[in-house]
């Protein structure tokens, strides 16, 4: 991010009371009042809401609150473990192979050199053994994390908040209120989106070998994300909708991960019908669900609903 960027970033901090960010009503169709919808920067911190008063307005309208998923119930966050704890033993390969038996001489040596240069371990160090009776989903998993450690520690930002995330902080806020909380994801999908997904032996295998092959190139390719993510921030902050729903970034992440975004959102399209016809209700999930023909935006206006974006009065 360049200078005026960082400049314009810490004024927009500084102006909340300017602006709305990406809170949107959702009114017609026989609604005898509206709902709202909040498009999230998942990284930002919630006490930027004590200076969005729109969404503090809003939020008083509302008898409900919708989440992706609430992490703030200690049984869901249970469920999600043990459902985690379950995929993983699904991921187990069979016939007490482990991966190296996938694996020719050659990239089984390329794995365990970046290995080595990721976490320190070798494929034969015992720490790596239990990771090798796991199929090759597994170990991209492990190592796309430690890129997105290794690169939120380098160039995340250094901030002084200790208020939670925002969604986190969407969540809690609605439960002070004494709302009732319902979720758009089921376990399913929480699981896929934490990674781990369906996938045949070979795919995760080309996977893989892309990935330790690649990986300074895709380093470098998490770095530009996080940049994305941070002017994606910077339009957040000036409620600038337009300009965000342009980001080449979103475009492409958007049209690249169907399962990520247009399958969940045409599954959250009838609980979010449903909870609107019951109650004015408030939804707060990631911006990129907005986004594009299969956004929640589009959806919503081919059902007949009127969507507009709620402006700083």
């Amino acid at each position: 991010m360049n200078k005026k960027a960082l400049i314009t970033v810490l004024l927009a901090f500084t102006a909340f009371a300017a602006n709305a960010q990406f809170l949107f009503r959702i009114s017609g169709n026989g609604l005898e009042r509206p709902s709202y919808m909040l498009g999230t920067i998942h990284t930002l911190h919630g006490s930027v809401l004590d200076y969005t008063p729109e969404y503090t307005k809003a939020e008083a309208l509302c008898r409900q609150f919708y989440t992706e998923y609430d992490i703030t119930d200690p049984q869901r966050v249970k469920e999600v473990n043990n459902a985690i704890e379950k995929t993983k033993a699904s991921l187990t390969l069979a016939d007490g192979k482990t991966i190296l038996d996938l694996l020719s001489k050659e990239q089984a040596e390329l794995v365990d050199a970046r290995v080595k240069e990721i976490f320190g371990q070798n494929l034969s160090d015992q720490k790596m053994i239990a990771l090798r009776k796991f199929q090759p989903i597994v170990f991209t998993y492990f190592i796309n994390n430690k890129i997105r450690s290794e690169v939120m520690k380098k160039h995340g930002p250094k901030s002084n908040s200790k208020s939670a995330p925002i969604d986190e902080t969407c969540i809690l806020r609605a439960k002070l209120h004494g709302m009732e909380i319902g979720q758009l994801d089921d376990l399913e999908d929480q699981i896929k989106v934490l990674g781990f997904w369906p996938q045949g032996i070979d795919k995760q295998l080309d996977s893989l070998m892309a990935l330790v092959s690649n990986y300074d190139q895709r380093m470098e390719a998490a770095v530009r994300e996080f940049e994305a993510l941070k002017q994606s921030t910077v339009y957040w902050c000036l409620a600038d909708y337009m300009s965000f729903s342009t980001m080449d970034y979103w475009q492409t992440t958007v049209k690249s991960y169907p399962f990520m975004f247009k399958d969940r959102n045409e599954k959250w399209l009838p609980k979010m019908l449903s909870a609107m016809k019951k109650a004015p209700t408030m939804f707060a999930f990631g911006a990129g669900h907005l986004l594009g023909d299969d956004g929640i935006i589009k959806l919503l206006r081919n059902a007949g609903y009127r969507v507009e974006q709620v402006k700083a009065q």
